[in-house]
């Protein structure tokens, strides 16, 4: 995924992102096109990946085990195809985070670590 692309809004906001692909319509509408697909499939393989989750925690034989965790790497990697496909369609942008929020960011949760019992 090029995450080093921006592309900037009607607002004038700079996003991390590309510009919609003119193979997705302008205006949404009732027609199932290629992004309500690969949303779908999308949707479908991150509630999977939490089944299989699930299924792993609770599983008794480790070489059942070991399928289930290599199905669920499988299904994860899918997760990340479709995602980069909608990410490189236009679909998904993110906001740009500036040095001051990042540092914020991290001083929050180095102080949460530290309020962590030692292990």
């Amino acid at each position: 995924m090029d995450t080093g692309q921006t592309v900037t809004t009607k607002t004038g906001v700079i996003k991390i992102g590309k510009p919609v692909s003119n193979q997705l319509p302008k205006v949404k509408d009732p027609s199932f096109n290629i992004r309500d697909c690969i949303n779908d499939l999308l949707l479908t393989e991150k509630h999977n990946l939490v089944s299989y989750q699930i299924a792993i925690n609770e599983m008794i034989n480790d070489d059942l085990r070991q399928v289930l965790q290599t199905n669920r790497d499988r299904i994860q990697n899918l997760q990340v195809t479709f995602f980069n496909e909608l990410f490189n369609l236009g679909e998904y942008q993110a906001d740009l985070a500036e040095s001051l929020l990042l540092n914020d960011t991290v001083d929050v949760f180095t102080n949460y670590k530290g309020q962590l019992p030692p292990h």
